[in-house]
């Protein structure tokens, strides 16, 4: 009688001990999440024409104030693309997945992809209404 609450006793400190590993263990990983947040790049959709200022492209936002943002890209490719079209007919405007940031009081795009690009127009109200002279 005496063997099986030693053995029962024994069994149950083991149980308690795996339990209390399995426990700080999930603690652990938990505190390394909290202290090491994933952070992932959030992107919005920028509209605008482009154009070239002293070999750095610029999009000109679809308003009225047409702000310019000087852009930087995350992939050569995007970059070359743009500057392509630029080469081929510069009347064109796109939709940038991008992220704005400031420096120097100025705001700058870094453009992680082309969404959209529309040939032969402009998104700009001032062109529209230029244009409309013209029907």
């Amino acid at each position: 009688m005496k063997r099986i609450k030693l053995y029962a006793l024994l069994l149950f400190i083991l149980l308690c001990g795996c339990l209390f590993i399995l426990i700080s263990a999930n603690l652990t990983h938990a505190l390394d999440a909290i202290e090491k947040p994933q952070t992932k790049k959030v992107y919005d959709l920028f509209s605008g024409t482009i154009s070239e200022k002293q070999g750095q492209l610029i999009l000109k936002h679809c308003t009225l104030a047409k702000y310019p943002y000087p852009l930087h890209f995350n992939h050569p490719e995007d970059e070359k693309r743009i500057r392509n079209l630029l080469q081929q007919d510069p009347n064109f405007w796109l939709n940038l997945r991008a992220s704005a940031y400031s420096e120097n009081k100025e705001y700058h795009l870094i453009v992680d992809g082309i969404a959209e690009i529309y040939p032969q127009a402009s998104c700009h109200l001032t062109d529209l209404l230029s244009n409309l002279d013209k029907l």
